[in-house]
């Protein structure tokens, strides 16, 4: 398991690859926890020493109401900092309403760090200019699906947004689920990722990333995309605009000695990345990936035999 080991960890490709890499998503499948049982696990996680890998905890608008009954765990110093998926209906008031009273209840031992909106098949700029002004106060990434043609579509449509907007709506991507049939193939998340990082938008992913590598998995019988292959491509397209082949090509690895980390970079065969670099394509661009296992996946990364030089173990 990654641990910090020393002062200078903070200035590790490492540290900087994995800082708040993971929001957690334990309440949907394939975990699919109670919310008490979920809760507890944050609490647990933001409490240990690999705090600092964990992102906010993903939670649908709907169950904005029940969480009153935790508010005692959480203080200012170890908030429930959340991002919320507002309902798919198009009609956010209630659910605003709800982030509101959240807000009010928690005050400085809660926040809402982001508002995941899932796009409907039909939208057009008026849509987002809506939601600009109904969501004033809070980050917006915007799911997006369909067949290309309409992911460009949106991806115009949010460009567009964002160059009249206060704040910069970025997208959200899915990359796997429960069945096979809900993994994008690799050509279709080099297209999102290559598409996505030439609009200057950010990226963020969500389900099938449990694994660091790509890998064949029986339970859901088709390959699992690694998030080690999706960052690493999201972070060569930003930071050395590879093309749609060879982010193909990383997301397809299945040899981790392909990649490596030492103090200072991270590389994939020939390409290689500083660590400021990886920090600068996480904050602008690569952001986080929700993972319903928090442990699964970092414990899977430590067991790999691709980190050199100090700061791991």
């Amino acid at each position: 398991m990654l641990t910090k080991v020393n002062v200078k960890w903070k200035e590790d490709a490492v540290s900087h690859f994995m800082t708040e890499l993971i929001d957690y998503a334990g309440l949907f499948p394939p975990a699919a926890l109670s919310l008490t049982e979920a809760i507890k696990n944050y609490h647990s996680y933001i409490h240990g020493p690999n705090s600092w890998m964990l992102g906010p905890f993903v939670l649908p608008a709907s169950r904005l109401g029940e969480l009153e009954p935790f508010r005692e765990q959480f203080n200012d110093q170890y908030p429930l900092r959340l991002s919320v998926i507002l309902n798919n209906s198009w009609k956010f008031e209630a659910d605003l309403m709800d982030a509101q009273h959240f807000l009010e209840t928690y005050k400085n031992a809660g926040c809402i760090e982001a508002i995941e909106v899932p796009l409907p098949s039909q939208v057009d700029f008026a849509c987002l200019e809506e939601l600009d002004k109904q969501i004033a106060c809070y980050r917006i990434f915007c799911e997006i699906t369909g067949t290309n043609e309409q992911l460009l579509a949106k991806l115009d449509l949010i460009q567009k947004i964002n160059k009249i907007s206060s704040r910069s709506f970025g997208i959200k991507y899915r990359m796997g689920g429960i069945t096979s049939n809900m993994f994008p193939s690799e050509k279709q998340a080099a297209f999102v990722i290559h598409e996505t990082k030439q609009r200057g938008l950010a990226l963020k992913f969500t389900a099938g990333l449990h694994h660091p590598i790509r890998q064949y998995r029986k339970e859901v019988e088709t390959f699992m995309h690694g998030f080690v292959n999706v960052f690493t491509a999201s972070i060569m397209v930003y930071c050395r605009s590879v093309n749609k082949a060879t982010i193909q090509e990383i997301l397809l690895d299945e040899n981790s000695t392909n990649f490596s980390f030492t103090t200072d970079t991270l590389s994939w065969r020939n390409l290689i990345v500083s660590s400021s670099e990886i920090n600068h394509a996480r904050n602008f661009f690569a952001a986080s990936y929700g993972s319903c296992s928090f442990d699964e996946p970092r414990e899977e990364l430590g067991e790999l035999a691709i980190f050199h030089g100090e700061g791991v173990r």
